[in-house]
């Protein structure tokens, strides 16, 4: 059986989704951005693409690779289910997106972890370049994990391209600035992580940092109890209240930060007043 989206059909439904939620975002904003633009876009873009050359160089020909042995071989929790394969397959996606949320909060609660994934939420404004903006390094450590998973759940390689083009397009959703209508995205968050539910993730209170950790789908911050809706994110303050100065974003102090000295994340930066050039 043919994969959906096939790997000629997927850089076209990525490309144009990209495309769909750019334009959507900037008519129709969610939240008032505070970063002058293309300073920030630039670096958000470099970031991105020194993690994408990992994840093409390092991630995708090892899980891959896993993900055709596991079939074949059987192995696995999921390829040892008696079930159908197209069952197998949808079990595996879902499998993958619990763990992917296990290891979002790993990245949160590990200091070494976290010295990394700060530099994703120091963005002072949140849009869809912040999808992209992760430490390469960060995309290097999270390989072992990724390929654990395949391996201990028997991802197979259909199962894993399903749950990959899922998961970029809802990365890219829930990060964007896109503006709902507050009923649909109420309904669409009690299945999916929406732009409002992502958004009180990256606000700078520990208290709502700490909720809304899932990536695709939101059940498992339901089952959790770790979803939380705030009702008005228009005035949120994104970021994170030690790294206010706009200039610790910019792309070499990003890439510089996780060897640097670390200040606790969550107290005020008396010395690191925000800047907006």
């Amino acid at each position: 059986m043919a994969s959906f989206p096939s790997r000629a059909i997927r850089p076209l439904l990525l490309l144009a989704s990209v495309v769909t939620i750019v334009a959507g975002e900037r008519r129709l904003p969610l939240r008032r951005q505070t970063q002058q633009e293309p300073d920030r876009l630039l670096g958000n873009l470099v970031l991105g693409a020194a993690s994408m050359i990992v994840v093409a160089a390092v991630e995708g020909p090892v899980v891959s690779r896993l993900a055709r042995r596991a079939e074949r071989n059987r192995s696995g929790l999921v390829q040892s289910l008696r079930l159908p394969k197209l069952a197998r397959d949808l079990i595996a996606v879902l499998a993958m997106d619990y763990t992917i949320y296990v290891w979002h909060v790993l990245t949160h609660k590990v200091p070494l972890l976290w010295r990394l994934h700060l530099v994703h939420h120091i963005d002072l404004d949140l849009d869809s370049s912040t999808a992209l903006r992760f430490h390469a390094v960060d995309m290097l450590v999270s390989v072992p994990w990724r390929a654990g998973q395949v391996v201990l759940l028997g991802v197979s390689e259909r199962a894993l391209g399903w749950w990959q083009t899922f998961f970029f397009l809802s990365v890219l959703f829930h990060h964007s600035n896109l503006r709902l209508p507050v009923g649909i995205e109420a309904l669409l968050s009690r299945f999916l992580t929406t732009p409002r539910m992502h958004g009180t993730h990256h606000t700078a209170t520990h208290s709502q940092t700490d909720s809304n950790w899932s990536s695709g789908f939101s059940l498992w911050d339901h089952l959790h109890g770790t979803f939380r809706r705030d009702p008005d994110r228009d005035a949120a303050e994104i970021g994170v209240p030690a790294y206010r100065d706009a200039a610790e974003t910019k792309i070499v102090p990003s890439l510089r930060m996780p060897a640097g000295p670390q200040r606790d994340a969550w107290q005020p930066a008396v010395r690191h007043p925000r800047r907006t050039a």
